[in-house]
């Protein structure tokens, strides 16, 4: 951790943008001193930082002496103490936004964890593709970084994740897999999705592209799930999650681009077409129910016998939506993880035919 890098922290922290582990790692920084933490000037504040960031020089150098140097039991729990904090800060915040929580993150594991000897994997401002022992793929963003057991040997598998990545896991049903990422620990058998913990101080996101997983706030006790989904959620493909560490609550909805689900998610026959010709618009909904695994709800049944006809089959999700309202006089919106189509119904002379519409690239 360079010199400057800590500054920054002192100032997140002043200012109350850190995060629950950084605050509580800097209160015990200050408790080395016998400071209390109160407002004090600029001037203070400098010369308090200065002190402070000398005191923790002085006990990294402090826990390289050899242990014939200590002779009393309670200065073998200091160095104890002092190894502990400067390795769980070795890496911390040496590049914004990438291994800042790694180090906190393996000392708040559950004592059952297998996470010893860590590998550890960071981006700079590219992308990097991670193999794990299982098989399972990470895809880090620019960035980010993961840390995870060089075996996987226990009952379970566990990945420490800073910053963002595409997780792609091979099921083992006897051995589940945990991603760790500020706030949140997501639950998996076997699945691809994204996780977005960048700026997790304000909030992180998890995307679900195939499978099924379980997000849940990890206890304040010990940091470690709740359990299999209390205080959480469940999400399936196409689903998302927000967790807003301030307000502490899960905001469910749809991820932006929904795809169409694998071929043994789906009800639906590998590289369906969607060609219509005069359907009625709740078998065209229907349809993209068992396509995309989002439930759509029709709200005036009016809107049932309406008639749509097109070829729909190379827009995105959102766009057959567009055109299908179109059709029927009326108007969709996002409401969680379900579609709302409201509208009075088609006009009289019974159906519209699709208009047709280049996809978005």
């Amino acid at each position: 951790m360079s010199k400057h890098n800590f500054h920054t922290l002192l100032s997140r922290y002043r200012s109350g943008e850190c995060t629950e582990r950084e605050k509580h790692l800097v209160e015990q920084w200050f408790s080395m001193l016998d400071e209390n933490i109160s407002e004090r000037s600029k001037e203070e504040n400098e010369q308090l930082e200065e002190k402070l960031w000398k005191a923790i020089q002085e006990r990294k150098e402090l826990a390289r002496v050899k242990p014939s140097r200590f002779t009393s039991g309670w200065k073998w729990a200091v160095a104890a103490v002092i190894i502990m904090t400067a390795a769980g800060w070795a890496v911390y915040l040496t590049l914004p936004g990438t291994e800042q929580a790694i180090g906190a993150e393996t000392a708040m594991l559950p004592h059952s964890t297998s996470v010893s000897p860590m590998e550890k994997v960071s981006t700079g401002i590219g992308s990097k593709t991670v193999i794990l022992p299982d098989g399972s793929e990470i895809r880090l963003s620019p960035y980010s970084s993961v840390a995870y057991s060089s075996s996987f040997d226990g009952d379970k598998r566990e990945v420490l994740l800073a910053g963002k990545a595409f997780f792609k896991v091979v099921a083992n049903p006897g051995k589940p897999f945990f991603v760790y990422s500020g706030e949140i620990v997501t639950r998996v058998l076997g699945t691809s999705f994204w996780i977005d913990g960048s700026n997790p101080a304000r909030s992180i996101e998890v995307s679900v592209v195939t499978g099924k997983v379980t997000v849940s706030k990890r206890s304040e006790a010990d940091f470690v799930p709740a359990g299999p989904v209390k205080g959480g959620v469940i999400l399936t493909a196409n689903q998302k999650v927000k967790f807003s560490g301030k307000s502490d609550l899960f905001e469910l909805g749809l991820v932006e681009e929904p795809v169409p689900l694998l071929p043994e998610e789906s009800e639906m026959p590998a590289e369906e077409s969607f060609i219509f010709e005069d359907t009625p618009i709740a078998e065209v909904i229907e349809k993209l129910e068992n396509a995309y695994g989002i439930e759509i709800i029709l709200e005036n049944d009016a809107l049932k016998g309406c008639l749509f006809r097109g070829d729909i089959t190379r827009q995105p999700l959102f766009n057959k939506l567009d055109l299908l309202c179109s059709a029927g006089n009326a108007t969709y919106e996002i409401r969680g993880t379900r579609v709302l189509v409201s509208g009075e119904g088609c006009p009289a002379a019974g159906f519209h035919t699709g208009p047709q519409k280049e996809p978005v690239n």
